[in-house]
């Protein structure tokens, strides 16, 4: 299963994620579970990179990727990495609400 979990400050305000996990929806090379999900991802992480001006992400073995939003960012770019994570977070619950045995979203306070 895919455990995607957002991390949300005393604002509620998403402050970065850790996705982990593989979906086992079928075998590797054919799982649109992880397909869907990686595009999610890594579309966000350009954003990121692309909108928001930083690139401040860790990925270790295929395992996990995590984000976390740096504490010095001006307000435009903290304005454009809430819209980014905000639209990953709406883009995995319409997988999740298709295929919720193979995903789950958790929110976490930082």
């Amino acid at each position: 299963m895919i455990i995607a979990e957002f991390y949300r400050d005393n604002d509620g305000k998403i402050r970065g994620f850790k996705v982990r996990g593989h979906a086992g929806y079928d075998s590797s090379g054919k799982d649109i579970v992880c397909s869907a999900v990686s595009a999610v991802v890594y579309t966000a992480l350009g954003g990121m990179i692309e909108l928001a001006g930083f690139r401040n992400f860790e990925e270790k073995d295929r395992e996990y990727i995590s984000c976390f939003i740096p504490d010095n960012l001006t307000a435009e770019q903290l304005i454009t990495a809430d819209i980014i994570l905000r639209t990953m977070v709406i883009g995995l619950k319409q997988i999740e609400a298709e295929y919720g045995q193979y995903i789950r979203i958790r929110y976490k306070e930082v």
